[in-house]
């Protein structure tokens, strides 16, 4: 594939902090569309929740490839799911039950439901933050034994509380898990071969692109291994440093009309060339 590929993170990149993609941004990626250049959504969020926001702010991408759950379920344009990743059962459940321990809320997703055996501000917030509804159950534990693993686990609470805990978790579970941040408050566990960055790995063969190439745009822990791809990966300006490290270039804040601000400078450089 000989055309530029673009890729996009949603929550603080495309989205503001009152979690809405503003005209300039729909406009600017509207322009790189009509172009006819190659656009990939990679999220931490449900599949459905990341083609609710589509649908809501980009209806003119309708048949684009989707990276969701942080690459543990990645989509084609066609819809055909190229790569699905449980965490398996018994992994799982030990994890629920660590996060319970720290008197953290702790929620699943599996076949792409959002489920918890707590009824709490956390999943009304988080269902209300996703445009999804969310299922109780009386038993996460229970509920696993009786399906199957899920495709993530997410613990829910305040900064400190998280980091302790981010902390504890890598250090006990980092050969079997990839624990990650998809925003300050949102601890995610996923099977060890799901990110970003693998899941892009995946499509770059798939449509045949140069990922080092590829225009990457995010702003949390989750889009680190997807921004050290590319050396025209760019981080907000409300990324945290770490992030910031990872990527090539920076860009204005998710507040600021950033990805709109650099692709209209990616625009202009390549019809002055």
């Amino acid at each position: 594939m000989k055309k530029k590929v673009f890729v996009f993170d949603l929550d603080g990149t495309l989205l503001n902090d009152e979690e809405k993609i503003t005209i300039p941004t729909i406009e600017a990626i509207k322009n790189i569309h009509e172009k006819g250049y190659f656009i990939i959504i990679a999220s931490g969020r449900m599949y459905k929740s990341t083609k609710f926001i589509i649908k809501k702010y980009l209806s003119f991408l309708n048949n684009i490839p989707i990276i969701s759950y942080n690459g543990a379920y990645v989509v084609s344009h066609t819809g055909e799911i190229v790569f699905e990743s449980d965490i398996e059962d018994s992994l799982a459940i030990e994890i629920i039950k660590e996060i319970k321990k720290e008197n953290i809320h702790v929620q699943i997703y599996l076949n792409d439901e959002l489920i918890s055996d707590q009824e709490n501000t956390e999943i009304k917030g988080y269902a209300k933050h996703s445009g999804v509804n969310y299922k109780i159950v009386n038993n996460l534990e229970e509920y696993i034994k009786k399906t199957h693993g899920p495709t993530k686990i997410l613990a829910i609470s305040k900064v400190e509380k998280l980091d302790k805990l981010q902390k504890m978790m890598v250090s006990k579970y980092s050969k079997n898990l990839n624990i990650v941040r998809s925003f300050n408050i949102y601890l995610d566990f996923l099977s060890k071969n799901s990110s970003k960055g693998a899941a892009l790995k995946k499509l770059s063969k798939i449509y045949d692109f140069d990922i080092s190439k590829a225009y990457i745009f995010g702003d949390s822990e989750n889009d680190i291994s997807m921004l050290s791809l590319s050396k025209n990966s760019y981080a907000m300006g409300n990324a945290s440093n770490h992030v910031k490290d990872a990527a090539n270039h920076i860009a204005p804040s998710n507040n600021e009309e950033g990805v709109a601000i650099v692709l209209k400078k990616i625009l202009s450089d390549t019809h002055n060339n």
